[in-house]
Formats: C-alpha cells, structure tokens, sequence
C-alpha cells in the first residue's frame, strides 16, 4: 500500500460514524511486566511495577489482531479511563485484544524506562501470543499525547530481539507491526515541542543529542511500521506539526501512513463521541486497519494437537482395510486431507497406504465436506463414501456397503530411537545450547531458525519433526520448514499430507529429487528422519574429487537411496558447496514446525 495523505479538516461532512456499539468483555487481566521486578527500579511500589491489562474481546468475535495502549499524561500521569479502558473496550467491539500499559513515568522515572516498558509491552504480547489467541505478526501499539510520543519511539528505537538474552520474552522483536499516534507529542528539539513531557522524560537539561534521538521525527527510516495519525488543528496543549513533521518523515522515507487534521477539537479529546465530526476518528480507523488487513480473521495455525478444538482435526488423518470389488478383497488406504472449514480431500491407494502395501502409481481422488458430523465425499468411479465416528464407510452408487476403513495411527520405527555409543547429542529437550538461533516452546521443543554449532562432514543424522496443522493454507505455506546437511543440502520439510512428492515437499531433495515415495504422515503427528551422508571429496589442490551422496529414511521408508548430490547447494542454503565442514541447519519459514530428539554419528 502505498502512502496516502488524508489530511481533513472536519466540517461534519464524513459520512463514516464513529466507533461501533462497545461489546462487554470479559473482566480485564493485569499482568506484571517483569515479574521478577523491572530494569532500574528504584522501590518495589505499584509505581515501581509496570503492568499489562488485559482486556480480550469475546471469542467468537476476536480476529487475533493486538493493541498496545499507551495512555498520555505528559509523562507525568496516566489518563486509564478516557485514552486506556474507553479505547480497550471500542478495540474489543472490533475484535481486537487490548493491552493497556502502565508505564513508570516520572517524578520516579526518566527515560529509558517508559522505552523498557513499551518495548517490553510488544515482546510480551508477541511470545505470548499462543496464550491470548493473538497473531504474533499482528502485533501493533496505540498512543495519546505523551503517550504517542512514547509510541513513536517504539516505533523508531526496536531490535529483532536479543539473541543472547536469558529470558524468553527478550530474544523476541520488539518492533511494532502498526502504529496509531493520537494527537501525539512528536518533536523534542524545535518550537512546537510540549515542554511538560519534555521535562519529565528528560529533565531540564538534557543532552542535546537525546534531546535528538528522542524527536522521532528524525528517526523514521524504511522499517518504521504503517501508521495511522490524528490530531485537531485547534489542539494548543500538543500543536498538530508534530504529527504532520512525523508524517511527512513516514512519506519521505515510504512508509504507508494516512494523517487526518480535524478542524475542531481541543487536545485530550479520546473517543471524542460527543464532539460532532471529530466522533468519526475511530471509524476511520477502523477502516484503515481493516484495509491492511488487520480486523481479518486469522487461520487456523495449531502447534499442539492437545490445543485444538477444530472438528475437521478429527476426521484427517489415514484409514485402512479392505473393500470388496470385482468379488474379491482388496485392501485400501485412504489419507483424508483438511481444507478448512469443513472441507477435505481424501486421496485413496488400492493395496494399502504408501509405504504399507501400496505399489502405485495411481491414486484416487475426492473432494468432501462436513455436516452434522458426517462427512460426505463424491463419486469416485461407481462409489462414494462417508466418514462419521472414526469409520470410513464406501459405498457404490446404488448404496451397496463395499467396505469400512478404521482410522489408523502410523509411527516411524525409528521414533523416539537412542543415541548410539559415540553419537552427538545435539538436542535432548534439555537445552539448546548445542545450536545458535534456536529457542524452546514451554514443553522443551526447539524452534527454528536453528544452526548447529558444531560442524560435520561424513556421517548418519537422526531428526524428529513435527508439522502443524494449518488446514486453510497450501503448497509451501503449510507447515514449511527444511534441514540442511552442512549447511549445503536442503531434505524439505513440508506438510506434504497426501500430496504428489516432488522436490519441494517433504522427502524431497530440494531442487535436486523427488522422494521415491511421499511418506509424510499428518500434520501434528511426530515423523523421522534418518539420514546418512557422505561429504564431497577434494585432493590436497581443492579440487572436487566426488561429489557428495545421500541416503534419506523418512519414517522408516528409504525415500532417496545412495543418491549423488550435485556440485551446487541447493535453493536458499546459507553455506556454499566446499572442502570444509558445515553445520546442521534447520529452516524457519514463519510456521511453528518443531523439533525434538536430533543427534549425529560421525562416520570413522
């Protein structure tokens, strides 16, 4: 989207209401920011203890879309009712989740606390996202006054998250992904400053580049997030350039933003629901938000079987038996594939699943759909079937009953397999000490993006990984992620669930080879990899000699057998093809693929 000014001097001709009918939540949560008690505090009052409250809209109108609320106050106090609960409950109406937080201000603090407590804000909400039902990439921040000033320095001063950190929470972003600035203090260094929040941010005396780095202003780039600004022109507390000098740093530096200037309206307006005119604010909001897509419902994304409450999660998965056709037994496996929404396709194999007596290649088709918890899919041939209560039921055209599938449970014969005498454990559950870049969901399985710190040539990897479900995404934005031998040879990792088996789905040899045979399992179900590898070879010159090879079991089936590795690294490996050793690299591609039980035995 590109920048558009909309600066609007308000007669009353907006043809947009204000914000919608507020919609009665759930009582409001508070949480303390840091629980084992803030960076620099000076006691251990309530002022000394920043905290989240926590309003969330009712479930079945929550997109997953979160708010950071920063009340004004001059720095000095904080106005929670009019620009904190009142702006909570109207994001609520929308579906939005609603942080409101109380920020150290002064006499007791001066900068960089409020800074600590925001940035502290948008990593808390974006690690916990799993907790509140919120997106993580959805995560903005909302500011009056001061309070837009403290927003627009998160907005201008952010990290991707401390890699070295300790606590969780730090190792997240803490970048904003929008910003809304109301009527917000902006520039500290020229006339139109507010010299109350001046002075309690940073005394009377400041350093004049402080005084700098804080007018943010002058600290847009490229990366500051889309922004939403308001103000009145008739504001004489906080004048209306700061948002047009902010502005026109988001417009030079090409950054999406819409201004809007009221002509009425004193300064400290919130909602402003009873000044005529200046009411629509929050409904052009609204409308802002809803054109970049933020007010969408989320998909459904699941990294935990146990989390689900998706009826569809039940019907996918794998079924056998046998059926009677032509009068004689055959035996069948089906896969049935979730789409979303009560929609799915059920892939059939005469002779059993892959990898269990199917010989291939030709499979059957059909799409279906759920209702009443029956799900019924269309004619394939001269019959159909339905599925209710874990039963694969095929009928013919006629309704003769052909046969019943039971729904199975596969498990990879190497699952949960030791580590031999000699291997290299590099990840246990325990720690991840053994990678950089990784991190640990709550249960102690690692996520990527994860580089071993170790590095190998020759030897035999064993891998356990687990897909999530994400029955409304497809193709490679489902469940995608990847394992590189020396950081060199991509085997993808992909929920590949009843799909054809190229290279770029799970088994695959990225851009190289297609698995033999797909033997993906279902999303959420636990699958291996045991691979052997064997490094290219290079005389004393460093001239290639051989190339490397490679042998892949996925789930205990040899999909890729002795097969020669050209002399290139395949698409997106970050370590060119050579003579030295390089790490295990696993893939992150924004989707919650998770790891467990990963060691290494050199070869001798």
């Amino acid at each position: 989207m590109s920048p558009s000014l909309r600066v609007v001097l308000c007669t009353g001709l907006f043809a947009v209401s204000a914000a919608p009918a507020v919609l009665r939540a759930d009582e409001p949560k508070v949480e303390l920011l840091w629980p084992q008690g803030a960076p620099e505090a000076v006691g251990t009052d309530d002022a000394d203890k920043p905290t989240l409250t926590i309003w969330a809209p009712p479930a079945d109108k929550a997109n997953g879309c979160a708010l950071v609320i920063c009340p004004g106050g001059g720095y000095g106090h904080l106005a929670v009712d009019h620009e904190g609960k009142q702006i909570a409950e109207w994001a609520n109406s929308l579906g939005i989740t609603a942080f409101m937080l109380k920020y150290r201000i002064a006499p007791r603090y001066k900068h960089p606390a409020p800074l600590q407590d925001a940035q502290r804000a948008i990593r808390t909400v974006r690690a916990r996202a799993g907790d509140w039902k919120v997106d993580p990439k959805r995560v903005g921040i909302m500011g009056f006054s001061a309070g837009g000033h403290l927003t627009s320095t998160a907005a201008t001063h952010f990290d991707d998250g401390k890699a070295d950190a300790a606590d969780p929470i730090e190792k997240v972003s803490c970048r904003p992904d929008f910003v809304v600035l109301c009527y917000p203090v902006i520039s500290l260094n020229t006339s139109y400053v507010h010299q109350g929040s001046k002075n309690n941010l940073l005394g009377k005396e400041p350093d004049p580049k402080l005084v700098e780095n804080l007018s943010n202003d002058l600290q847009v780039t490229e990366k500051t997030p889309p922004t939403f600004l308001f103000h009145t022109n008739e504001d004489s507390g906080v004048v209306p350039e700061n948002s047009v000098l902010f502005y026109m740093a988001l417009r030079k530096a090409k950054v999406p933003a819409a201004l809007h200037i009221y002509e009425k309206g004193p300064h400290g307006v919130g909602l402003a629901q009873k000044i005529p005119g200046l009411a629509t604010w929050p409904g052009l909001l609204a409308s802002w938000m809803g054109g970049r897509g933020l007010l969408d419902k989320p998909k459904l994304v699941a990294d935990r079987p146990e989390t689900i409450t998706d009826p569809d999660f039940a019907v996918q998965g794998e079924y056998a038996g046998d059926i009677q056709t032509d009068g004689e037994g055959r035996k069948l496996g089906v896969q049935v594939i979730a789409r979303g929404n009560g929609k799915f396709t059920a892939v059939g194999y005469v002779g059993g699943l892959p990898g269990d007596g199917w010989q291939g290649p030709k499979k059957y088709e059909s799409e279906g759909t759920s209702s009443n918890g029956v799900t019924t899919f269309g004619v394939v041939e001269i019959a159909g079937a339905t599925i209710k209560d874990g039963l694969f039921t095929i009928t013919t055209v006629g309704g003769k009953v052909m046969g019943k599938l039971n729904k199975v449970s596969r498990q990879s014969p190497s699952l949960g397999a030791k580590p031999p005498s000699g291997a290299i454990v590099l990840f246990d559950g325990g720690s991840v000490n053994e990678w950089d870049g990784a991190r640990l969901t709550s249960d102690g399985l690692l996520i990527p993006q994860a580089t071993s710190k170790k590095k190998f040539q020759s030897g035999t990897l064993h891998l356990e990984f687990r897909t999530p479900y994400m029955p409304q995404d497809a193709g490679q934005g489902r469940g995608n992620s990847g394992c590189y031998l020396q950081g060199r040879y991509e085997v993808q990792i992909l929920d590949s669930f009843g799909l054809e088996g190229k290279d770029n789905e799970c088994g695959g040899i990225y851009s190289v080879k297609n698995p033999a045979l797909n033997m993906c399992f279902p999303p959420l179900v636990w699958q291996t990899y045991d691979i052997d590898f064997t490094a290219a070879k290079y005389d004393d010159a460093g001239a290639l000699t051989k190339n490397a090879r490679i042998t892949v079991r996925h789930n205990g089936v040899a999909v890729h057998d002795d097969v020669e590795l050209p002399n290139r690294k395949t698409t997106a490996a970050p370590v060119e093809v050579g003579r030295d050793p390089g790490p295990i690299y696993l893939q992150d591609h924004g989707n919650p693929v998770r790891f467990r039980n990963i060691w290494f035995v050199e070869a001798k």
